[in-house]
């Protein structure tokens, strides 16, 4: 289940990705990152931060899976056009390069 944060007008972001198998899809979600416990920092991956609640999920199948791509928006929280605009990059992204998250 890889992470991957950044930062932007002084707000971090997550974007988490995992394929599941038995689905034959691959998830990715978009979140805002909260501050990980202090306890935390030194033994996580992800440093300071970890991933919030998720806002935008997007599964897409595997290409012989007759099963179309799909969005789902969750919540009320909102996002500069940017953030979500370089969340749907690296998704177009990591699925043009069939890498496997």
């Amino acid at each position: 289940m890889p992470l991957e944060f950044w930062e932007y007008g002084g707000d971090h972001y997550c974007l988490l990705s995992t394929y599941v198998k038995s689905d034959e899809a691959w998830y990715f979600e978009l979140s805002e990152a909260r501050p990980a416990p202090t306890a935390w920092r030194n033994i996580s991956q992800c440093g300071d931060v970890l991933p919030g609640l998720t806002a935008v999920t997007v599964v897409a199948h595997d290409p012989d899976v007759e099963k179309p791509p799909y969005v789902f928006f969750g919540g009320d929280q909102e996002f500069p056009f940017e953030v979500l605009s370089h969340f749907v990059t690296r998704v177009a992204k990591l699925l043009k390069d069939g890498t496997q998250p």
